[in-house]
């Protein structure tokens, strides 16, 4: 639960031009927790944007001669969500800089991650599309 008033009294005496009908305001437009809940239960549950995108809290790429034919990592995240990546031959020039996101994801390697347990992305290729579409 939370609780709020505004500042219209600082707001209104703090304003550098007043209305016309300005009347000064005595105190702060409170509610009481019976108002509150009351608003609460007539608006229901509230959905949000997650602004802040999930961070690694695991990233492990495997030893490449372990297996010479693929790129193995692991990771997980804080929260759900999915992780995205992309092999680059070390001879390709390519940097960090060079690579957008967009580049990244038309490789479409990626793996969804519960938030808790590991996943892997096992990469056999540069890029996992099909050649005839």
């Amino acid at each position: 639960f939370c609780f709020a008033e505004d500042d219209w009294v600082l707001e209104a005496q703090a304003a550098a031009t007043k209305s016309p009908n300005y009347v000064a305001p005595t105190a702060p437009l409170k509610i009481s927790l019976s108002q509150a809940i009351a608003f609460k239960n007539s608006v229901g549950t509230l959905k949000t944007l997650d602004e802040a995108p999930p961070r690694f809290t695991k990233l492990n790429i495997q030893d490449p001669t372990a297996a010479n034919d693929r790129i193995v990592v692991t990771f997980t995240l804080n929260e759900v969500g999915t992780a995205y990546c992309r092999a680059t031959r070390s001879d390709s020039g390519e940097t960090s800089e060079d690579i957008s996101i967009n580049r990244i994801l038309t490789a479409s390697w990626s793996a969804q991650n519960d938030g808790s347990s590991t996943s892997t992305i096992e990469m056999t290729k540069l890029e996992n599309v099909d050649p005839l579409l």
